[in-house]
């Protein structure tokens, strides 16, 4: 065999596993026919946090004659704006090939697919072998009749992400983590957006309480973009004030549409017939818990699998697979202990249980918050909006889910995820000394709230 580890695609799942296979002594090849990274660092998480980052000044711009400093309004050169977030993905990109080379990992510049048992055939015409071949080609975007991204006028992430022009009226098709991020930024740069969702409520695959949706959706009111819910929308035609898009109800007039209704596993033309591999109906491949497929020494990780779409999940399923490979015992995951961020303003982070997931379980449980608005460090940052929400078990107090609505929330849901996997109380985080004025300081109050004893809020 060429290789101990071939991997096919060169994602946050892909890419990382290489680099620990290959840390770990293997014999590694990574197989991407693009730039390492995958989706989550050409054209989706980063780029878009970037862009997130940078159309909050806009805002703060905005709103600071409040507190006594104006600025001229600004304007966006989004030539510039462009080249920035690009040179952003860049210096990642170079980084992880730096990172890929050092140790020892052979990569080939092709698209590959399985060619029978041990075998990828390369799109350069060569091939490669190896004893064990993993596939993290990743997801794409999901069309909807009546909407193609071949039509200029439909964007993908992907167009969005291009910053090619501030559309004067947007239309987002999809009230989900992508179609509510992007939806954000283009609100900030001057669209106005509106948000059309078939489903009764935004978000509505993401275990959240109704609380941090109502909540959500009243902020993002009070920014001015239009959220439509329970809205189908059924095709892109030519109106009398131009582009509009059709629905089950009143059309929406539309300069440009984004379609983020979700994505698909990119598991077709990899060759799974070749070893027998038979995808689920959805796209997705089976895997055993050793994330092996029904066939011996093909494994799958990261968006073909089941579990959320989450860069995080797939590296942290490539570091277990390649530490297995090199003998160490297989780490097991809960997807619903993985930690997600949702960069909505206000940003919205989570990990474990909600309240609502925890009662439909049968269990019995204390519930702790506490508001951003009784938090000095939030006041400071004129970012009163959001709470932290605790729930843990009533007889051990053990915490089986945080939630964050409000500034930072990515930033402060690690110390929750470090807590819920560690099996700590209540007590753990309420009776550590949390540094004084800061925000987690709303995690240990959110503790305290659930034990009864909230200095800085009302127990109840």
């Amino acid at each position: 065999m060429d290789y101990e580890v071939a991997i096919i695609g060169g994602g946050p799942g892909g890419y990382v596993c290489a680099i620990r296979c290959a840390q770990l002594g293997l014999r590694t090849a990574l197989v991407e026919k693009a730039a390492v990274g995958g989706t989550c660092l050409n054209w989706g998480c980063i780029p878009t946090k970037a862009l997130f980052s940078a159309t909050k000044l806009i805002d703060r711009a905005a709103t600071a004659e409040e507190m006594g400093i104006k600025y001229a309004p600004p304007t966006v050169n989004l030539e510039q704006l462009a080249t920035w977030k690009s040179g952003v993905v860049s210096k990642l990109v170079g980084g992880i090939q730096t990172v890929l080379d050092k140790n020892g990992v052979v990569l080939h510049r092709a698209e590959g697919r399985l060619d029978g048992p041990g075998c990828i055939a390369l799109s350069d015409g060569t091939s490669l072998t190896a004893e064990r071949i993993v596939l993290a080609t990743g997801s794409s975007p999901i069309e909807i009749p009546g909407f193609s991204f071949d039509d200029p006028n439909v964007w993908s992430s992907d167009d969005a992400l291009a910053l090619t022009e501030i559309p004067e009226r947007l239309v987002v098709i999809g009230g989900g983590v992508i179609g509510l991020e992007l939806a954000s930024i283009y609100n900030r740069l001057g669209s106005a957006v509106t948000i059309l969702e078939l489903l009764p409520e935004i978000l509505s695959i993401v275990d959240l309480d109704r609380r941090t949706v109502a909540t959500l959706k009243r902020s993002l009111k009070l920014q001015g973009l239009d959220v439509r819910t329970g809205t189908a929308a059924q095709a892109i035609e030519k109106g009398a004030d131009g582009l509009q898009v059709r629905t089950d109800g009143d059309p929406f007039p539309a300069d440009r549409v984004l379609l983020a209704v979700g994505r698909r596993p990119n598991t077709a033309d990899l060759g799974l017939e070749t070893v027998g591999i038979e995808p689920d109906p959805r796209g997705f491949l089976p895997i055993d818990e050793n994330l092996r497929t029904n066939i011996e020494d093909v494994y799958a990780i990261g968006d073909i699998v089941s579990g959320p779409m989450l860069a995080h999940k797939a590296s942290a399923e490539a570091v277990a697979l390649a530490e297995s490979f090199a003998g160490h015992a297989m780490k097991r995951f809960r997807h619903e202990l993985i930690p997600q961020a949702i960069f909505t303003d206000p940003e919205i982070a989570s990990a474990g249980l909600s309240e609502t997931a925890a009662k439909d379980a049968g269990l019995e449980i204390l519930v702790g918050r506490f508001p951003y608005a009784a938090l000095g460090k939030a006041l400071g940052m004129r970012e009163p909006d959001g709470f932290f929400q605790v729930v843990a078990d009533a007889s051990e107090h053990r915490i089986l889910g945080v939630a964050i609505l409000g500034a930072d929330a990515s930033e402060l849901i690690s110390e929750a995820a470090v807590a819920i996997e560690s099996g700590l109380t209540l007590e753990a985080i309420a009776d550590a000394i949390h540094p004084h004025p800061t925000l987690p300081e709303g995690l240990k109050e959110a503790a305290e709230h659930a034990l009864g004893r909230a200095i800085h809020t009302v127990n109840r």
